[in-house]
C-alpha cells in the first residue's frame, strides 16, 4: 500500500474499526483518511462544541489522517 490512500466515511463505529484493519493490510496512519462530524454552533471553533481532542472539527477539518487522531478517536469519537 505504499502509494495508497484509503478514505473512511461512515458513522463513528464503523471509522473506528476500520482504521485496524487498514493497518494490518499495511496503510500507515499518514495514507489513511477519515471525515467527522460534530453537531457545531460558531464554526469557528470558539465555542467548543465540535472539540474531538485537540482538534476542532470546524476549524481544523473535517477532514483528518489518522495520525492526526489516532490518541484520541476511540475514547471520544
Amino acid at each position: 500500500a505504499s502509494n495508497a490512500v484509503a478514505i473512511v466515511c461512515g458513522p463513528p463505529i464503523m471509522i473506528r474499526f476500520t482504521f485496524p484493519v487498514l493497518e494490518k493490510l499495511g496503510f500507515t496512519p499518514e495514507q489513511m483518511l477519515t471525515t467527522l462530524e460534530k453537531r457545531m454552533k460558531c464554526g469557528i471553533g470558539k465555542c467548543g462544541r465540535c472539540n474531538i481532542g485537540n482538534v476542532y472539527v470546524c476549524r481544523d477539518g473535517p477532514v483528518f489522517t489518522y495520525a492526526q487522531i489516532k490518541d484520541f478517536i476511540s475514547s471520544e469519537y
